[in-house]
Order: structure tokens, then C-alpha cells, then sequence
């Protein structure tokens, strides 16, 4: 469940974490980066699932908070802020790129009575929504189940033997599919208008790459007053809201945490109805501002990318390309 993140910070540094691999789950690879942070201060380390990590609900950006130093700060017998602070010192900071790799960064800080704070930078969302558009080889995302991990298809045939909920279960499959396909549409559409340009989207498999143009533009052309960086497009709530959706399943994907699946996907596909209802893509947008249209396209990109996996790598049953 979202949280609201603290605003009080104590200080604030730059700082990127390398997501290369499977760079979809954030909340996996910020897990990673805190219990290497730990070795390197010379606390010993916890389980990667058990450091407390949760996305938190803003309406400036995309935050992780951590409460690990609230965690150890009883059996460490000091201060969370002492924690906090000691953990952030050692966090590895990546200066620079080995090779084809994802840096994705973020802005650090400590805020009372010990959280970290883990600010997406919108150049590192930027980043993070690119990788799923154009995946290079090693970075290909994919949501098959893990070993000893059921699909949804079981679920549905036992659940049969003990409620009557298959029919409405059947109905939540059937909203993300048509979502899906939604997404197929949209995509064809623009490709036929000249906004994008689609490589082989093939309406057997539902499977097609934006191949134009690269990179999509996320960030605005000019620089937000006072900060250095550009500025991402995708501000309104109905789009951060399915940014967060989908954030929330990959996250879901990349942990042993136990949730409910087809409420998950249900969520993402509510989500994008809302997207597509409040923000528009034809008409004055994809004639006044064409690079708004193709950020938000891109979005419609990435929600296909997900929905497809979601229904055929876990829910075991067809990615319709058209309804």
C-alpha cells in the first residue's frame, strides 16, 4: 500500500543505482544497493526481502521510502538519524557507465525519525519508461512465473471447487485484455498517422517495439526553472497514477511478497481507462504539442508491454492484439 512520503529532509545528495538486467523492478534493485550499503558499514546484513522498503503516494514524482534504520536501530542501540545517515554515506554510487548499461538516478534523503527517502529523478523515470519501450537483449522483461509460483489459471480452476466468483474473475480477465487491445489500437493508429512508427506489431501475437521515435520524448525541451535537468511531460494524475500501477506489479513480480494478482491487474487496467479518458493523444494535442502525444503514447507502449506479459507469462490465456 502507498504511503505518503516525509517532506522534512535533513539532507539530500545525488545518487544512481545501475539497473542493468532486469531494470523493471526498482523496489528489487534500491533492496540490493541498501544491503550492499549495509556490508560496507559493517552492519550485518538481512534477508533482501526483509529490508523495509515501500513506494510512496506524491504528487511531485515517484519515492521510495526505507524504515531499515528504524529497523536496526534497537539492536544497533543507536539513533535512527545515526543510521540513516551511515547507510546513505555508503550507498554505492555509480560514476559511471561500464558498457550498454541502465543508470537510473535518484535524490537521497533522511528525514525523521530516520526514513530514507529514494527521489526518482525525471531523468531516471525517463530511463526506467524507455527500457521497457526499446529493451536491449539483456535487459528483456518478462513475468513468467518463478519456480513454486502458481499462475492465475490454477487459481481460477480451483476456486471453482470452494466460491462462485469465476464469472467475476473471468469478467476482471476480460477488462485486462480488452485493455490490452486498447493499447494495440492506439498504437496502430498512430502509427498509421505518422506519430510513431511500430516495428511488426503482429495482431496474432500482439507483439511490436516503437521504433520511432528514439527515444521517446519523455522530457520536455527546455529546463524546469531552477534545476538542471529537463523536465518530464507525463505530470497529469491520471498518468502518474498508471506509472505507478505498473511500478507497483513489477515490483510485485520481482518479490516473494504474497498478493492478490488479478487485483493487481485489475489495478493497471483501471488505471490506463483513466489515462485514456483524461488525457488526450488526438486533436489539438498531437497538432499543438506532437511530443506530449508521443510521451503519451509511449505510456499506451508501455502499459502494452505489461499487459501482455501479465496475461500470457501469469495469467496463462491470450493477449488479444483486437477485440
Amino acid at each position: 500500500m502507498e504511503s505518503k512520503v516525509t517532506k522534512n529532509t535533513l539532507r539530500s545528495s545525488s545518487w544512481r543505482v545501475n539497473l542493468s538486467g532486469n531494470s523493471a523492478a526498482l523496489s528489487t534493485r534500491l533492496q540490493e544497493q541498501i544491503s550492499r550499503a549495509m556490508v560496507d558499514s559493517g552492519i550485518p546484513q538481512l534477508i533482501l526481502e526483509t529490508i523495509p522498503l515501500e513506494r510512496c503516494s506524491d504528487n511531485a514524482g515517484v519515492a521510495y521510502r526505507s524504515a531499515i534504520a528504524l529497523k536496526l536501530s534497537r539492536a544497533m542501540q543507536q539513533s535512527p538519524l545515526a543510521i540513516a545517515h551511515q547507510l546513505t554515506v555508503s550507498l554505492p554510487t555509480i560514476t559511471q557507465d561500464g558498457g550498454k548499461q541502465n543508470l537510473i538516478e535518484f535524490e537521497v534523503e533522511v528525514a525523521p525519525p530516520g526514513w530514507i527517502n529514494f527521489w526518482l529523478t525525471d531523468q531516471g523515470l525517463a530511463t526506467w519508461l524507455q527500457d521497457w519501450i526499446q529493451p536491449s537483449t539483456d535487459t528483456l522483461i518478462s513475468f513468467r512465473p518463478q519456480q513454486g509460483q502458481k499462475n492465475l489459471l490454477g487459481y481460477l480452476e480451483l476456486s471453482t471447487q470452494h466460491s462462485g466468483l469465476l464469472t467475476q474473475d473471468t469478467s476482471k480477465i476480460f477488462r485486462v485484455q480488452y485493455a490490452h487491445a486498447r493499447c494495440c489500437s492506439l498504437l496502430r493508429l498512430a502509427h498509421r498517422q505518422g506519430l510513431i512508427q511500430i516495428q511488426s506489431m503482429d495482431l496474432k501475437t500482439s507483439r511490436g517495439l516503437i521504433v520511432v521515435p528514439y527515444p521517446i520524448p519523455w522530457l520536455k525541451d527546455d529546463l524546469g526553472t531552477g534545476k538542471n535537468q529537463q523536465l518530464i511531460q507525463l505530470v497529469h494524475p491520471a498518468e502518474r497514477l498508471l506509472i505507478g500501477q505498473i511500478m507497483d506489479l513489477t515490483d510485485y513480480f520481482s518479490g516473494s511478497e504474497s498478493k492478490n494478482l488479478l487485483k493487481l491487474a485489475s489495478s493497471v487496467s483501471n488505471a490506463f481507462e483513466q489515462f485514456y479518458r483524461s488525457c488526450r493523444i488526438w486533436g489539438e494535442v498531437k497538432h499543438q504539442t506532437p511530443r506530449l502525444a508521443q510521451a503519451r503514447l509511449g505510456l499506451v507502449g508501455v502499459t502494452q508491454v505489461v499487459l501482455r506479459s501479465l496475461l500470457e507469462d501469469q495469467l496463462d490465456v491470450p493477449a488479444p492484439g483486437e477485440l
